[in-house]
């Protein structure tokens, strides 16, 4: 069978077309650095390629998440050690009011320092990390202006009386935040588990009450209420120091888990780094050896162009 001179001629033109198109694709690999270019270069690489990347971008979410978690906890940590002060101060205040010795000028003096203590606290359970509060629980926003977790309500009595109590609006839920589709993360407990469960509140209004009635007709029931409020401050001193040493704990677990999760991103990107970073010395070679035959084919073409003319003629 004979091979016609068009179908030789056509033969080297594609050759040298292939040839071309392999000398610009092992370019384009050398300049960009890339082992394959499109995943029709190498799909089973492309796949697992992709593989990788999903999984490192679902660890930059969890990570992100941690993050965030840790530094509300963090916000959280800070607050009840100002809260675990603020009761020490209200001890030593109590302690105070049992002297004997004290006037009723004075012991109202001691009440005024139980009620700004009351006040700070209320500012402490209402902090806020942003536009968050730190202990509304999974209710972090969406109060109604000039409302807030935590709310100090006064109510008056036939006999004029005014009993004021600490009322929480905030969720019963402990917070949670999602960094992953249907995937949530349990970060602290909820105000109410915090403060109200403690008796905080309740505890130093009530010494602010007795304090105020100045009870001059039974002072040893007087001393005696003031003796069991002093207890359970004792109490709620350390119910707070348990919430935040459990706080602590779980940002030491955020960190454990943070510094493994870099661990294993940072695998995962050396180990897409080696599937996608082009070799370039082998690149090189074989762009060389492409070249020669590109002359090769091109020398190739000239001579048979030159046979073909001579025949004609």
């Amino acid at each position: 069978m004979r091979i016609g001179m068009n179908t030789k001629f056509g033969s080297f033109l594609a050759d040298l077309e292939r040839l071309s198109s392999e000398i610009n694709r092992a370019q384009l690999k050398i300049s960009s650095g890339k082992n394959f270019l499109k995943p029709s270069d190498d799909p089973p690489s492309a796949v697992i390629s992709l593989n990788y990347k999903q999984g490192i971008s679902r660890i930059d979410r969890y990570i992100r998440a941690i993050d965030e978690g840790y530094a509300f906890l963090r916000a959280q940590e800070a607050t009840l050690a100002n809260v675990e002060d603020l009761v020490a101060k209200a001890k030593i205040l109590a302690i105070q009011a049992s002297n004997a010795t004290n006037d009723p000028v004075a012991r109202r003096a001691i009440a005024s320092e139980i009620d700004g203590i009351v006040q700070s606290l209320l500012a402490l359970a209402n902090s806020q990390l942003g536009e968050k509060y730190l202990f509304g629980g999974n209710r972090t926003t969406g109060y109604p202006p000039g409302e807030a977790p935590f709310k100090l309500v006064r109510q008056s009595l036939p006999d004029g009386q005014i009993i004021e109590r600490v009322i929480y609006q905030g969720s019963p839920e402990d917070l949670e935040i999602g960094y992953d589709i249907g995937t949530k993360m349990k970060l602290g407990e909820s105000g109410q588990k915090v403060f109200m469960d403690s008796g905080i509140f309740e505890t130093l209004l009530s010494l602010k009450r007795t304090l105020l009635a100045d009870n001059k007709i039974n002072y040893e029931k007087e001393q005696y209420n003031i003796q069991q409020l002093i207890g359970k401050l004792d109490e709620i001193f350390n119910y707070i120091a348990g919430k935040r040493g459990a706080i602590g704990s779980k940002m030491s677990h955020f960190e454990t888990k943070k510094s493994l999760y870099d661990d294993f991103k940072q695998t995962l990107e050396l180990n897409l780094g080696d599937l996608e970073s082009a070799d370039l010395a082998k690149l090189a070679t074989r762009l060389q050896s492409l070249q020669i035959a590109y002359e090769a084919s091109l020398k190739a073409v000239a001579m048979f162009s030159q046979l073909s003319l001579a025949k004609f003629l």
